[in-house]
């Protein structure tokens, strides 16, 4: 477990955890240097929140709107029907309707790092990140609001969990006192990742066991760390639905598997000691990554696992299952794009067009890759 506090120190750990790097390395996300479009001296006097005046918190104040996106920091993509989402630093998110050809960004009301998005349909979507941010919009990714932050969370949740406590349910203690932990140091704790079932039903996960779920698409969000089976509070990293079963990935080889009918998340431990960043998967298989080119694959639903011999050396930082080649994408920290068999036996390594961190992918409506990365959106035909 890493040290329980939340200052810069951890934040950087923890964005570190999202890009697959050694959490101990020392990246900061919001020391990231702009390229491209307008410059940092122009962007710092666009938005005071990235200037040296009196600090304006990055919830309160808008992104800053760039001149061209090219080269901006992106951490992860999905697609809202045919139209392509990126979210990335300081508040960025760029759409797409020509299959990642082009990108426009949009108008965000923060400046916080955006990590992770989802979207159960072509209209609804949400965005989590820095500062325990949620993000919402329902035309597909044009427009969005704030619908909850750590500001919220750290009223809000707390007083969920006392409130159920004082009406007798004590076996709760240990999860309130977690997040108090949490939000000691301010409430910049993240989410790391968002699923949602659809427009009504989603769930959040984030670092110390952080974890929030909604069932009124998003207008109230309510704690749920005691669903889920992890009694040292590990990182969870990743939320996943993968052919109908609903997964966590976590620090120390942890998966975590939603059980229907309790509605809670059961341990599925596999016999890797580092952390998993991702799933991915399909109706027979279901794939877990992590640091250094690790992948472990399920053939029962999760129930085992088994180390897959990988060619990848980067951390992998997204993975997606591609059914017209019946292959998986895999795209690493170091720049590396593999494409590998519905059994994730054999590999084939892809040479992108401009290798750099990449921190996402998908499959376009056209049957190309749109990859997300720290410089930028990527694109590339699958061959």
């Amino acid at each position: 477990m890493f040290q329980q506090k939340w200052g810069s120190v951890a934040r950087k750990s923890v964005l570190l955890a999202v890009m697959g790097v050694m959490a101990s390395a020392g990246f900061a996300a919001q020391s990231t240097p702009a390229t491209g479009g307008d410059s940092a001296v122009t962007a710092s006097s666009k938005n005071p929140a990235l200037s040296k005046d009196p600090f304006v918190d990055p919830l309160d104040a808008p992104a800053v709107m760039h001149e061209s996106v090219v080269g901006r920091p992106l951490m992860s993509i999905a697609s809202a029907g045919k139209r392509l989402v990126a979210v990335g630093m300081r508040g960025l998110i760029v759409i797409s309707d020509d299959s990642g050809k082009s990108w426009l960004q949009v108008r965000v009301p923060v400046s916080s790092d955006l990590l992770a998005l989802s979207f159960p349909d072509a209209s609804d979507g949400w965005v989590v990140g820095h500062d325990g941010v949620v993000l919402h919009t329902a035309d597909g990714g044009q427009t969005w609001i704030k619908q909850f932050d750590g500001r919220e969370a750290a009223k809000a949740l707390v007083a969920d969990y006392q409130t159920r406590i004082d009406a007798g349910d004590k076996s709760l203690q240990p999860y309130l006192d977690q997040l108090v932990l949490n939000y000691k140091s301010g409430p910049s704790l993240p989410l790391l990742s968002v699923w949602f079932k659809d427009a009504q039903h989603g769930m959040a996960v984030g670092p110390f066991g952080m974890a929030v779920i909604t069932d009124d698409g998003g207008k109230a969000w309510h704690p749920m760390l005691d669903r889920i089976a992890n009694p040292q509070f590990l990182h969870l990293n990743a939320i996943n639905e993968i052919a109908g079963d609903v997964y966590i990935a976590g620090e120390q080889g942890t998966v975590f598997k939603l059980d229907p009918h309790s509605g809670k998340f059961q341990l599925t431990q596999t016999d890797y000691a580092g952390s998993f960043f991702g799933m991915t998967g399909n109706q027979d298989e279901v794939i877990a990554y992590g640091l250094r080119g690790t992948i472990y694959r399920s053939a029962d639903h999760g129930v085992t696992w088994a180390k897959v011999q990988s060619p990848l050396h980067g951390t992998v930082t997204s993975a997606v299952y591609v059914p017209s080649r019946k292959a998986f994408v895999f795209v690493t920290a170091a720049g590396e794009v593999a494409m590998a068999d519905s059994a994730v036996h054999e590999f084939h390594l892809l040479e992108p067009a401009l290798p750099t961190a990449f921190t996402g992918v998908q499959v376009t409506a056209g049957g190309a890759l749109a990859i997300s990365s720290l410089a930028g959106p990527n694109a590339r035909a699958l061959q």
